[in-house]
């Protein structure tokens, strides 16, 4: 965590903690969520299986916008009312898709959500500021379990609400009600960060940024629809490149940056947003591959257990409790670890439970097992690497250096899609279904990337000794 003095005092209490909380848990609710219903949506509205997928895209590429902006703008005018305003564009989202079944409209309330991703970086920020360091790191450690929890229970909700065609609606009731609760939790309950930076809102800085992440998530999405060869998809990579070269370039002669480039590539915080990358590269893997062989029909494929929809919302049960375990580790090594060697252990985990899925995936309890573990080590790596940047990141600029790291994740996920979504596609058996050598060449690479962040998160305790602090700094006292 970064060192700083409070100038105004503010401390955040339980409740506050309770609700950061809460606002991860809703968060990977409404983002996992919609993707179990995309089939019945797409049934219902009368719309192909690409189109439907906009439903994900168009939240993916809007919250790319909002992370460029709303982060920073956290930083100049305050974390507090950034947070508000997402969750006010988010509930006008949950809105509308709760009134229309019109599927553009439908788009337009995805693209409204997009402004949780913000969400991701934001409530760690707050925690950082207003906290003791104790209170501070069990808080983050608590929005991630939270996180955990919540694409566990989107998982689930999905799963219940797509048995019952028509009733897609639900989600977004959910959805409302949930932010609503968010929204009146945070005006109650939730100070302000009292740090603000310096300057205005790089507005050219976050428009190349934007738009450099809208091109490469885009491209990334619909590689494997219009082809990895494709005008579109090649302009979009390239494109991509160039407009990144260009925020670099920007970034270095602006008087106010959107993010001072110092602060990224520095090895303090480069390490970190590689091991987030890695990490999300990985994870992908796991929950979506894993939920998918369980539906597989044996005597069809050769693998797989038959699972219906609702039957592979028991795989909701071990992601919640995996991240709750991820948050409790990250507590118990807090006093004796450093934060790098808590990012590794995360990778770690989920290195094992790669390994599980090679080697028990004829068993489906042993394979929920595994998905504990994957779960506990995302919730105790990404936990781990946020701590890592807020350690070495002025409280001032807490919210944009968390939405970089945000940013790696989302891109390593969407690499990860992508690696595996190739291997599916072009390991097919007769009937078109994936073969299980697919699913076993994406357990490997999967967890190749896991093993890969833990040799990085060991290479840098080793070399950088002067992050070796403890994790949770004692305190004497904690504010109720």
């Amino acid at each position: 965590m970064s060192d700083h003095v409070n100038p105004g005092g503010i401390v955040n209490g339980r409740a506050a903690v309770v609700t950061l909380t809460f606002l991860g848990f809703t968060l990977q609710l409404l983002q996992v969520g919609i993707v179990p219903l995309l089939p019945t949506i797409g049934r219902e509205l009368h719309v192909t299986p690409g189109a439907t997928s906009w439903l994900v895209t168009a939240g993916l590429l809007s919250g790319a916008i909002a992370l460029a902006v709303l982060t920073k703008l956290a930083d100049l005018y305050g974390k507090r009312p950034m947070i508000l305003v997402s969750l006010v564009l988010v509930l006008a989202g949950c809105v509308l898709g709760s009134l229309t079944s019109s599927f553009p409209l439908l788009i337009v309330s995805r693209v409204l959500m997009g402004a949780l991703l913000p969400m991701l970086a934001l409530p760690e920020a707050v925690a950082n500021d207003t906290m003791p360091p104790r209170r501070a790191h069990l808080t983050i450690g608590a929005i991630h379990a939270g996180n955990g929890a919540g694409v566990g229970g989107g998982l689930l909700l999905g799963a219940l609400v797509g048995v019952h065609p028509g009733a897609w609606h639900v989600f977004f009731y959910t959805g409302t009600v949930m932010t609503i609760i968010g929204l009146a939790a945070t005006l109650l309950f939730v100070r302000d960060s009292p740090f603000r930076a310096e300057g205005r809102l790089d507005v050219t800085g976050a428009v190349l940024l934007a738009a450099a992440l809208s091109c490469v998530l885009l491209g990334l999405s619909e590689g494997p629809v219009w082809g990895w060869g494709s005008f579109a998809v090649v302009g979009l990579l390239a494109g991509g490149v160039v407009l990144f070269a260009g925020w670099l370039l920007h970034a270095g002669r602006a008087r106010h940056p959107l993010i001072r480039l110092s602060a990224v590539i520095g090895p303090d915080v480069r390490v970190p947003y590689l091991v987030t990358f890695l990490i999300a590269f990985g994870i992908y893997g796991s929950l979506t591959a894993v939920t998918r062989y369980a539906q597989a029909v044996p005597h069809l494929t050769g693998y797989g257990y038959g699972y219906t929809a609702l039957r592979t919302g028991w795989f909701a049960l071990p992601q919640t409790l995996g991240g709750i375990a991820g948050a409790f580790l990250l507590q118990r090594m807090g006093r004796h670890r450093n934060t790098a060697l808590a990012a590794g252990t995360g990778a770690a985990l989920i290195t094992l439970s790669f390994l599980g899925y090679l080697a028990l995936h004829g068993v489906p309890v042993l394979m929920m097992t595994s998905l504990g573990l994957s779960s506990m080590g995302l919730a105790l790596g990404l936990a781990a690497t946020q701590l890592m940047v807020l350690r070495v990141v002025p409280s001032s600029e807490s919210g944009i250096a968390l939405g970089i790291s945000v940013v790696m994740y989302a891109v390593g996920n969407s690499f990860g899609s992508d690696v595996v979504g190739m291997l599916f596609s072009g390991m097919r058996l007769p009937g078109g279904m994936p073969s299980r050598d697919a699913f076993l060449t994406s357990f490997w690479l999967c967890g190749g990337a896991a093993l890969l962040a833990v040799l990085i998160s060991l290479w840098h305790v080793r070399t950088r000794p002067a992050t070796a602090g403890p994790l949770i700094a004692p305190t004497t006292k904690e504010p109720a």
